[in-house]
């Protein structure tokens, strides 16, 4: 399986380990935001933030590369923060094609202004019905650090 991660920060470099832990082939694509950690990753492997090596193999890209780093991707994994969700909505969901699930690790919901929130997978779908079925979430107790440290975390 190919899996492209959009976001170059902690948790999305982070669920590169468990990825290719799994024999996953991973394409990790940085945000406008995210260049030097993606010049520095494909240069020496090692995340400047994470402050760990990432697992051999992966594939790294800056954005303006997201066009190659999307064929062939059987999902895709939105690792921004919970402000570039709109610019994930706008600029990235609209590249993909139309059968490629997306699975969100960005934390927190969307305040809406009456009060309520929304998961980000529910503003995807509002924004994209024809896409709902594909817009997913996953979340947990652990930290990046624990996931790139395969640390096992639960809760009770």
């Amino acid at each position: 399986m190919t899996v492209t991660i959009i976001g170059s920060g902690m948790m999305g470099s982070a669920l590169s380990f468990p990825l290719s832990d799994n024999g996953h082939e991973v394409r990790l694509v940085g945000t406008p935001l995210d260049r030097r950690i993606i010049e520095t990753a494909s240069r020496t492997g090692y995340h400047p933030t994470l402050k760990r090596k990432l697992p051999d193999g992966i594939k790294y890209y800056q954005f303006e590369q997201l066009g190659e780093a999307l064929p062939g991707a059987d999902a895709l994994i939105s690792g921004v923060s919970s402000f570039g969700v709109d610019w994930f909505c706008d600029t990235v969901i609209p590249m993909l094609p139309d059968t490629v699930p997306v699975l969100s690790v960005t934390k927190g919901m969307l305040d809406e202004p009456d009060g309520s929130m929304t998961p980000y997978p529910a503003y995807y779908a509002n924004k994209y019905p024809d896409r709902a079925r594909l817009f997913h979430a996953v979340g947990g107790p652990c930290t990046s650090y624990e996931l790139a440290d395969r640390d096992q975390t639960t809760v009770c």
